[in-house]
């Protein structure tokens, strides 16, 4: 890949993986806000499992670990698959039926002062979610997963081990959590590492931005799943609010977008979605006026319900709103405009404050 090119996919990646990883975090947030801890501890645990059923096993087999005992796998496969999805993690082997992983601060799910809001009940919900459903996984009954850290506790990480016992075990030893004082000593140089041939890095930078977008789609599908789609599109809608207030401004120096005419807005929106990989078209109509026509909805199918696209066009408005009161911004749905998984977004300068 030419240099030029690489440089725009980093600066592409990059951007789409900052939005989508605060909108994974943000729907959870509001959904803790909304419902409760209790709520959200049930959610991660239904999310996790659907999105380890569709990821974990196809993981394995691309990370080029399925080979290695469970143990060592499954470690080298959360230390692997996260790293490059942009979190932050140490990896130990202690033993072929022993390994431990860190997950490290900060949390790019949960943003800024975020985790402070997350219970450890929601949190410890994530190793009951997937990490004790390995062993089924990867059909090894003798694999467990022992935590011994947590943020909400006052720890600096999360933290704890895969090991693989002498005897099969139930479901009530697959995740048990024993507090350690101590643990072994992370060594960068004999952490695992990806085959740079197979992972060259326009791979790495498209599966970064892939693993965030998965996430995101899991989510709100999820959300649906659970909470039926009236209420999901409301928690969906205030998240996609919320996220456009707090940080549409860093959004906008990232993008190097200046001004904040209907023009400058428009070309904003559109190096986004750019920058998720979708297919669209910027027109100027004109001094105060300009239109996107949406071919896609990264990164969900452009199928997906009118309803769920309706609420992430919130985002997108807000965006619009907070940068410029005067802008009116309307969405042409698919059905309307008589063109399935289409949408035309409008953005116009009103002449006059509107809110």
């Amino acid at each position: 890949m030419a240099k030029d090119d690489i440089a725009r996919l980093r600066r592409d990646c990059e951007l789409a993986w900052r939005i989508w990883a605060r909108q994974m975090g943000g729907m959870q947030i509001v959904l803790l806000r909304e419902r409760g801890a209790e709520a959200l501890a049930s959610f991660k645990l239904a999310l996790l499992g659907r999105h380890q059923g569709e990821h974990y096993l196809d993981g394995l087999r691309k990370l080029g670990i399925s080979d290695d005992p469970p143990a060592v796998a499954a470690a080298k496969y959360h230390y692997l698959s996260n790293t490059i999805g942009g979190l932050r993690l140490e990896y130990v082997e202690e033993s072929p039926r022993k390994a431990w992983i860190r997950y490290l601060a900060p949390n790019p799910f949960y943003d800024g002062g975020a985790l402070l809001a997350v219970p450890a009940p929601v949190q410890r919900a994530v190793f009951a979610a997937w990490h004790a459903r390995n062993a089924e996984r990867m059909g090894c009954p003798r694999l467990g997963y022992v935590c011994t850290k947590v943020y909400q506790d006052g720890e600096p990480y999360d933290e704890g081990y895969f090991i693989e016992y002498d005897h099969d075990i139930g479901p009530a030893d697959a995740v048990r959590y024993e507090r350690v004082a101590a643990s072994p000593e992370f060594d960068p140089e004999r952490a695992p590492r990806l085959d740079s041939a197979a992972w060259p890095e326009a791979r790495l930078l498209k599966a970064k931005r892939k693993y965030a977008g998965a996430y995101v789609r899991t989510v709100a599908l999820s959300l649906w799943s659970a909470l039926g789609p009236a209420s999901a599109a409301h928690v969906i809608e205030q998240a996609m609010r919320l996220l456009a207030v707090q940080f549409v401004h860093e959004i906008k120096a990232e993008a190097g977008i200046e001004g904040r005419s209907a023009l400058a807005v428009a070309r904003l929106l559109a190096r986004l979605l750019e920058a998720q990989g979708d297919d669209l078209t910027l027109e100027s109509l004109g001094p105060d006026r300009a239109a996107i026509t949406l071919r896609s909805f990264k990164p969900f199918e452009a199928e997906a319900p009118e309803e769920l696209r309706r609420a992430f066009f919130a985002f997108p408005a807000m965006c619009a709103r907070v940068l410029n009161g005067r802008l009116r911004v309307a969405r042409a749905p698919a059905r309307e405009r008589g063109a399935p998984g289409t949408d035309v977004w409008e953005i116009e300068d009103a002449g006059r404050w509107l809110y």
